[in-house]
């Protein structure tokens, strides 16, 4: 009879190191840009929706006001991003991009190939693993 307990066999074990590889693989390079990964995260759902409502924006990465609030002070504090609230609601919250928020997706975009380099995959690969990914996602 097969050991179903033993860690190699462990889906939640698989991911928990891969996940560690991709952030190791990633922070040299956020940190040239003097980002954290969850500020890239921040950064890299701007570029493509700018002009965000801070609970969309909740809701896209997947992290509660107590998380993310800090993470966008911060980001406030570097000029990345600034905080408008509308006159006609002032419990909606929109997050906006600064000049400097936006020039820094020019330096930040070789950032998903170098990933791809490092850790060794092609972006056919990479399609693969996205597809078998979204069967996953609940």
């Amino acid at each position: 009879m097969k050991n179903h307990l033993k860690l190699d066999l462990q889906l939640c074990f698989k991911f928990y190191k891969i996940s560690r590889a991709i952030l190791r693989a990633y922070q040299p390079l956020l940190n040239n840009l003097n980002l954290t990964y969850p500020q890239y995260l921040v950064m890299l759902v701007l570029w493509e929706h700018n002009n965000i409502y801070f609970s969309n924006l909740s809701k896209i990465l997947d992290l509660k006001t107590g998380t993310l609030c800090p993470i966008l002070k911060k980001m406030q504090n570097l000029e990345l991003i600034e905080k408008e609230v509308p006159n006609d609601d002032c419990r909606k919250t929109i997050i906006k991009l600064t000049l400097t928020g936006e020039k820094l997706k020019e330096e930040a975009k070789d950032i998903p190939k170098l990933i791809l380099k490092k850790l060794n995959l092609t972006e056919n690969e990479l399609k693969e693993i996205n597809e078998t990914l979204k069967k996953l996602n609940f």
